[in-house]
């Protein structure tokens, strides 16, 4: 039975694995990495899937910022890295990641969650295009596949223009939040 928890420390070597496998590059496990040493690393939302005591899979939720027109600058939360094991794909793991996250998101007063991903993918979590809310991520990028997902928390000054944390340079990311 698959259980879907925090990640401990003493799995971050294999987490980081599970993300080179996945994308086929080292870049989003270097992201993980660097998140997990920043001000914008919340331990509870970095969430693995675990199956006979092996982790198969890992999900991150850490915080961006959102600026809108005035220059003023709220947090928000961006998904991402989500990677599964090659292996463990197509099985319902990554279904179970992001709906626990979006649990102990909401869970915890979040207003509203970014991602940038699959647009047949995000959409059965709720996710919109970003445009829909007024949202834009600061690279160029087809509108479907940058979104985001309003919980309980959300009112609609939360508009503008994300800002990401240095771990985000490791994807090639304009840096302009958390300096």
């Amino acid at each position: 039975m698959m259980e879907v928890r925090p990640e401990r420390p003493d799995e971050y070597e294999a987490v980081e694995q599970i993300h080179t496998l996945a994308f086929g590059t080292g870049r989003e496990a270097k992201v993980v990495a660097r998140t997990r040493q920043s001000l914008q690393y919340t331990p509870e939302l970095s969430l693995v899937a675990v199956l006979k005591g092996r982790p198969v899979g890992h999900i991150l939720f850490s915080q961006v910022g959102l600026e809108d027109r005035q220059g003023v600058m709220r947090k928000v939360v961006v998904l991402g890295p989500l990677a599964i094991h090659p292996e463990f794909q197509n099985l319902g793991t990554g279904k179970r990641l992001v709906e626990e996250g979006l649990a102990r998101l909401e869970a915890r007063g979040v207003p509203l969650v970014l991602v940038r991903g699959h647009a047949h993918y995000y959409p059965r979590f709720g996710f919109v295009p970003s445009v829909q809310m007024d949202i834009h991520p600061p690279f160029a990028i087809a509108q479907d596949e940058y979104m985001a997902r309003p919980l309980s928390a959300y009112t609609p000054d939360y508009r503008g223009m994300v800002r990401y944390p240095a771990a985000f340079a490791e994807v090639g990311y304009p840096v302009e939040f958390g300096l």
